[in-house]
């Protein structure tokens, strides 16, 4: 029994390792002013949980020490525009934007772990606008190097 035990638990770590759901979507629009022309920048974020399950379950009698550790990772998608003029993508990720544990199987706790994460959006709202605000600088580059090609030719 005792390896029908270790058997289980090792198969959840991995199936818990592998388990990775998408949750919820986040989008934000911005324009910046600009010499050559207002810049567009749309933004579109996304969240992925990883879960991982650590621990094992306890023999009959003997406490278990399961427990799922999981993570949300913020994953932002740039569109930048001026015009015809400078079209520019950029894909931006944050791991670790929230954090957490659970006790428990992690195949048992994914819907509770999705309302904890949900309950946090403002977190993570502020998470993509401090990306968004460091994006600023990069894009003022990318316009810059657009004009200056742009006078060369």
């Amino acid at each position: 029994m005792t390896n029908f035990i270790r058997a289980a638990a090792l198969s959840a770590v991995i199936a818990g390792a592998l388990i990775s759901a998408p949750v919820m979507a986040l989008e934000h629009k911005a324009v910046i002013d600009h010499p050559a022309g207002d810049i567009a920048a749309d933004y579109a974020g996304s969240m992925r949980i990883e879960m991982r399950q650590a621990g094992s379950a306890g023999p009959g009698g003997r406490a278990s020490s399961l427990r799922c550790n999981w993570s949300v990772s913020l994953i932002v998608e740039r569109t930048a525009a001026i015009g015809s003029a400078l079209q520019a993508k950029r894909s931006m990720e944050r791991d670790n934007a929230l954090k957490g544990s659970v006790p428990g199987w992690c195949s048992a706790a994914g819907n509770g772990i999705e309302r904890t994460v949900a309950a946090k959006a403002d977190n993570l709202h502020a998470t993509m606008m401090a990306m968004v605000a460091q994006d600023r600088s990069v894009i003022l580059v990318e316009a810059e190097g657009a004009a200056l090609r742009r006078r060369k030719s």
